[in-house]
């Protein structure tokens, strides 16, 4: 946890807050439930099907982590429970979709309900419970590289293919 403790923009103390992190185990979820455990007072509701990524986190959690952090094994288009956290929680972080690239380009109606229509329910219990929700997806880390909008005789745009072509 950082020492002095966190401020806001005017020098006020941040009282910790209670996170419900849909997608916990996932790519970014995973590092964040990190960072958020060393770096801040905050306590996470981790909610995932799976656990793997944050095992060392959750199963069981290491004593200095007890009490501020837990897994929730639980698929957000069917389960009653979430409702629940999402009530305890003072802020909603929802990772959950279909995020890698070879499955969306290939999966375009399982994607729109993984990442849209899936997730209702969630946008649903926070708007219910006047609860701060931040939706987003690893899909849109992937994608276009700047050398992609350069023009094709431009030089960086070289450097990137070369790039490429020795991964």
């Amino acid at each position: 946890m950082a020492s002095g403790g966190m401020v806001d923009l005017d020098g006020g103390a941040v009282a910790p807050l209670t996170i419900c992190m849909i997608g916990a185990d996932g790519f970014i979820g995973c590092h964040l439930c990190e960072k958020l455990m060393v770096e801040t007072p905050h306590v996470v509701l981790a909610v995932d099907v799976y656990s793997d990524k944050i095992r060392h986190l959750v199963d069981p959690p290491p004593p200095h982590l007890a009490g501020r952090i837990s897994f929730h094994r639980l698929n957000i288009k069917n389960d009653p429970r979430l409702e629940g956290l999402v009530k305890m929680a003072d802020l909603t972080i929802n990772l959950a979709a279909i995020c890698t690239p070879a499955d969306y380009n290939t999966r375009p109606l399982d994607t729109i309900y993984s990442n849209f229509i899936d997730a209702l329910p969630v946008v649903k219990y926070c708007s219910e419970n006047g609860k701060r929700l931040i939706h987003f997806s690893t899909c849109e880390v992937y994608g276009k590289t700047i050398g992609s909008f350069l023009p094709k005789d431009h030089p960086l745009r070289k450097v990137a293919i070369d790039c490429d072509a020795h991964l």
